[in-house]
């Protein structure tokens, strides 16, 4: 029993707010609050255009971009944030492209990208060391200078997104209608892919692909198994990180795990609670 109980010690302290006294902490508290609301709020409306994909994809555009620049020598940041907004951007002319889908793009750009990223880091001693943080992410190593992109991000894609909510809801449904009423689609589908690639490139330097990724998709999953109204999907899909972020963190302090696969586990497994609780409760309504 003694035994049993050391094992599961670090687990039943996944609630834990003591870890938080530690300054380095507070700082991947704050970057990962802020990182993953910026991407579960903008996962809602990813999921409802079913682009789904695409977050992976810009990701790896990301990961593409850091790879670029340790391996010239360059600004990594710089170049993620160039890079992923350039694909984000030509994503958002996609639709011009006849004979081929928008789907068929988004999986060219991932497996380019991803193959690219892969033969620059091998060439690169540099870039290979930093390859496992790519995709797993540096949260416990956040500054207080990418608190303040994050922040800064974060504000003005939430701003962006409260001023022309309708317009975006609109175009995104009933493009052909919103082009027939003389609304510039295209402006709006371009605000969206920029607010989107730039919260992606900035969330993925410094919390990875695997928590950006997740952090697009199952918020807003659980979000909309649960609401109807766009309103509260869209601040039930924040909650959602609210309270993963936190459990995450801590988890992975007590137990000596990568933080970033430390949240998207508690992701998942509130996914699973959530919707076993939906079912459960279907069947004996």
């Amino acid at each position: 029993m003694p035994i049993l109980s050391e094992t599961l010690l670090p687990y039943a302290a996944l609630f834990s707010t003591e870890v938080f006294t530690e300054p380095f902490l507070r700082y991947a508290l704050f970057a990962g609050l802020l990182a993953g609301s910026v991407c579960g709020f903008l996962g809602v409306y990813v999921i409802l255009r079913r682009i789904v994909f695409l977050g992976v994809a810009l990701s790896e555009a990301a990961a593409l971009g850091v790879a670029l620049g340790l391996f010239i020598g360059g600004n990594a940041e710089a170049a993620a944030f160039g890079l992923t907004l350039v694909t984000a951007l030509l994503f958002s002319l996609s639709g011009r492209c006849r004979g081929l889908s928008k789907e068929s793009l988004i999986g060219w750009a991932y497996v380019v990208a991803a193959g690219v990223s892969i033969i620059l880091i091998a060439k690169n001693p540099a870039a290979e060391a930093h390859g496992l943080d790519v995709v797993s992410g540096t949260l416990l190593y956040a500054s207080a200078k990418e608190i303040w992109q994050l922040g800064c991000v974060a504000g003005v894609v939430f701003l962006t997104f409260v001023s022309l909510h309708k317009m975006f809801i609109f175009v995104s449904f009933d493009k052909e209608t919103a082009r027939s009423m003389g609304l510039k689609t295209s402006f709006y589908e371009l605000c969206f892919y920029a607010c989107l690639g730039l919260s992606i490139s900035l969330a993925m330097k410094t919390a990875g692909i695997l928590f950006v990724f997740a952090s697009l998709l199952i918020p807003a999953m659980i979000s909309l198994t649960l609401f109807r109204r766009m309103w509260l999907i869209l601040i039930g899909s924040v909650l959602v990180v609210m309270l993963s972020v936190p459990a995450g963190i801590s988890l992975s302090f007590q137990a000596d795990l990568p933080t970033g696969p430390a949240v998207v586990c508690v992701y998942a497994g509130l996914l699973v609670v959530v919707s076993a609780a939906r079912a459960l409760y279907s069947l004996v309504r």
